[in-house]
């Protein structure tokens, strides 16, 4: 009986991990040019690996992007994935982050707010990028306005049949990203940090 218990005790550390993981939420933001095949490829692609997604559209007007944003915000997500998939005659992809700068006041305005997040969301961008032998890029994205959680932009050139393998990158980059672990257990769980802290 001992025996049992101990052996059940060790299944239920060592699978606890993948459970943790397999919660992850995440937000996935579909832009520009991308149809609804390949959306709904990339939201059936990340719920196989066992992510939690919240999706939406990109705004087209500062209004909708604010209201846009507090829903986003409410999801308590791990981090946001701006996608825009372009059936293309050849492969690449281009990854950016806002350029928005850490703020120093604890009241921020809307297009300051992905500063907070600034340290994160670069490495997960450049995490991204790397498994496209690509480099992360700073730009001042109107879809990041009032985005409170580290976010990327990620723009994915596919041919006809290689949607398959630019997904399997994408997701190599977020798994390098997630596994190297929160910097506390409230941020891993979702939970927004104090904007005047560092990210």
């Amino acid at each position: 009986m001992r025996r049992t218990l101990l052996i059940v005790s060790i299944l239920f550390s060592l699978l606890s991990p993948v459970c943790i993981f397999a919660a992850d939420r995440i937000v996935l933001c579909r832009a520009g040019q991308t149809d609804d095949t390949m959306w709904n490829d990339a939201k059936k692609y990340f719920t196989g690996k066992g992510f939690s997604i919240g999706t939406y559209d990109a705004p087209r007007s500062i209004e909708k992007q604010i209201e846009t944003a507090n829903k986003i915000n409410r999801e308590k997500a791990r981090f946001m994935l701006v996608l825009e998939i372009v059936t293309s005659d050849r492969s690449d992809v281009f990854v950016a982050m806002s350029d928005a700068k850490k703020p120093g006041d604890l009241i921020m305005n809307a297009d300051e707010v992905p500063g907070a997040h600034a340290t994160r969301s670069e490495e997960l961008g450049s995490s991204i990028a790397a498994h496209f032998q690509r480099k992360v890029k700073s730009a001042p994205l109107f879809m990041f306005l009032g985005i409170d959680m580290p976010a990327v932009f990620v723009r994915l050139n596919v041919t006809k049949d290689g949607s398959a393998e630019a997904f399997d990158k994408l997701y190599d980059g977020v798994l390098n990203f997630t596994k190297r672990g929160s910097k506390d257990e409230r941020e891993f769980k979702g939970g927004r940090r104090n904007p005047a802290t560092e990210d």
